[in-house]
């Protein structure tokens, strides 16, 4: 073989073998695959969780141990006995013929409620609620009755009246068991559809389990959405009607 000839053949062996070389070296351009190490720090929100535990639990465990409170206060509640109870309103009619001033009267024991004081310290009250079924008041005449249940008051339609407390006026500063208190009563007197303020002078007496007592107020029927009643030519009716709840209230 010549020296020419054999010169070639290394030429086209090394040139092969600088090619071969070549394509070996990219597979370490994969390398930069190592690239997806970063995501990693996907798993680094994790630890979020624990902020989010605490601040859910302690928020909801403090208020449920505040309603505990009025019962350490001392303060007694008391039911209406409706067998031992009685509620009235007194209206001032008059006969025209005979120009004769009458009082009409009309009863019912159809009262329930319930109220809440504490005698710890200066003596303090909860809210009075006090509801009468006036479609069951009863007077000495049965037609004035049917009238008020149809017409004047129309009980037969709006039944109950309600009354509940916001304030007690000139409560007492002490109080011993078995002494008669008097103070005033202001409150939300609702008869059929309309509501007004009004005041109760109030009378009562604690006696072991036992409130006994009087709520007087005197109300205008005009007020109320109705005018006095009237039998045409017969008999009219004075604006103003004194409502009486005469109770007996027992604890528990």
């Amino acid at each position: 073989m010549s020296v020419a000839r054999m010169t070639l053949i290394a030429v086209l062996a090394l040139s092969l073998a600088a090619c071969g070389g070549q394509t070996a070296t990219p597979a370490a351009t994969t390398a930069p695959a190592a690239t997806t190490a970063p995501a990693a720090p996907t798993a680094m929100p994790e630890p979020t969780t624990a902020p989010a535990e605490a601040p859910t639990t302690a928020p909801a465990e403090a208020p449920t141990t505040a309603p505990a409170e009025p019962a350490a206060a001392g303060m007694r509640t008391f039911k209406i006995v409706p067998a031992q109870t009685e509620a009235s309103y007194a209206v001032q009619e008059t006969f025209l013929r005979q120009n004769l001033p009458f009082q009409a009267i009309g009863k019912t024991s159809e009262v329930n409620g319930e109220f809440a004081f504490s005698l710890d310290g200066q003596p303090t009250g909860q809210v009075t609620k006090i509801t009468v079924d006036v479609s069951t008041l009863k007077s000495d005449d049965e037609r004035r009755d049917n009238k008020i249940r149809g017409e004047w008051l129309e009980s037969s339609k709006f039944p109950i009246a309600e009354f509940t407390s916001t304030e007690v006026i000139d409560g007492p500063t002490s109080y011993t068991e078995g002494q008669e208190v008097s103070f005033k009563l202001a409150g939300n007197l609702k008869i059929r559809e309309v509501t007004k303020p009004v005041v109760f002078d109030v009378k009562g007496t604690l006696n072991g389990d036992t409130v006994t007592g009087t709520a007087t107020s005197l109300i205008m029927m005009k007020d109320f959405g109705f005018d006095p009643p009237a039998v045409g030519g017969f008999v009219t009716v004075t604006d103003g009607v004194t409502v009486t709840i005469n109770f007996t209230a027992k604890e528990g």
